[in-house]
């Protein structure tokens, strides 16, 4: 496989394109919002007709989400591919899109949830980097801007080319201290779980793995962390960083009263290296936005971690 050169920086007015490769959009208004929020950044949108298309709990029949992701790939315009929102239904489209074509093309795809099955495709077909981060629907179209965007994602898009630092966090219980470099990626548990056995989870040695996930129980999210034990996974990383698991734990009265502090505890158990809690990245308003396939710097002091990500991007 040959890696394609950096995608490129985004530049300070660029072109974003919209697609909704997943599930469907209930609130027309709310992409109309994330709309304004970019444009008054001095940003031009387009919004590709799928978008508000409906086919089952889909944005339009997989033909026509495919048609409009490739309709953005391959217009020279646009800098960046921002995906409306996640739900499910990517999966349709991971034999259908052209790879090469998306590595090549040196644009920023950006998106997290079930946008995660892009970013583990696009990386074990090419091994180009994209940007696990903010979606459309769901994260700019809030009426008051979250202030980590102005620190956090338009930092990362426009200045990856010289690296980025993000700020100090704490995880839940102190580890060894250490540092370590390796490739940073992953995204939502259920996704990665779901493309074991298949050629679109990349097979990275040594890396720095992030997951997050919402509205599964404890006892699914150990199954889904089991399934990537048993694959060999998660012994082949160094470090396992545990972002937001949103709705996750029992309801109260539930029959089994097993809770995610037990499942941690769990994988702490099994994973020979550290396992930190708290990363900001989700299904959660404020969330960082973090490059998958760069390479990353960790160094955790106590219950304290401070992340780097290296140059990622190709300065305009």
């Amino acid at each position: 496989m040959t890696v394609p050169a950096l995608p490129r920086a985004l530049p300070a007015s660029a072109t974003i394109g919209i697609c909704a490769p997943s599930g469907w959009i209930a609130d027309p208004a709310a992409l109309a919002r994330s709309v304004h929020t970019l444009e008054a950044r001095g940003h031009q949108v387009r919004v590709m007709p799928g978008c508000l298309e409906r086919d089952g709990y889909c944005a339009g029949t997989a033909a026509r989400r495919l048609a409009d992701l490739h309709a953005l790939v391959h217009d020279p315009a646009i800098d960046l591919v921002l995906a409306a929102r996640g739900g499910f239904g990517l999966s349709h489209l991971l034999a259908h899109i052209d790879w090469a074509a998306c590595a090549n093309s040196g644009k920023l795809f950006c998106g997290f949830s079930d946008f995660t099955a892009f970013h583990a495709g696009l990386y074990a077909r090419t091994g180009q980097i994209s940007i696990a981060g903010p979606m459309a629907t769901s994260d700019l179209a809030t009426e008051v801007p979250d202030p980590v965007h102005d620190r956090v994602f338009w930092p990362v898009l426009q200045q990856g080319a010289a690296g980025h630092t993000y700020p100090d966090w704490s995880s839940d219980q102190p580890v060894p201290d250490g540092e370590w470099q390796g490739t940073l990626w992953g995204g939502n548990l259920c996704l990665l779980a779901h493309l074991c056995g298949t050629p679109y989870l990349p097979a990275i040695d040594q890396g720095i793995l992030f997951l997050e996930d919402i509205g599964e129980a404890p006892y699914r999210i150990e199954r889904m962390l089991l399934q990537l034990d048993l694959a060999g996974v998660l012994a082949r990383q160094q470090v396992i960083l545990l972002g937001a698991f949103t709705a996750c734990e029992p309801p109260a009265g539930a029959i089994a009263d097993y809770r995610l502090k037990a499942v941690i505890a769990a994988l702490r158990m099994r994973f020979a290296g550290p396992v930190l809690t708290g990363l900001p990245f989700g299904h959660v308003r404020t969330k960082w936005t973090l490059p998958f396939g760069a390479q990353a710097q960790l160094r955790v002091e106590g219950a304290q971690a401070h992340l780097r990500v290296l140059p990622f991007l190709q300065g305009r």
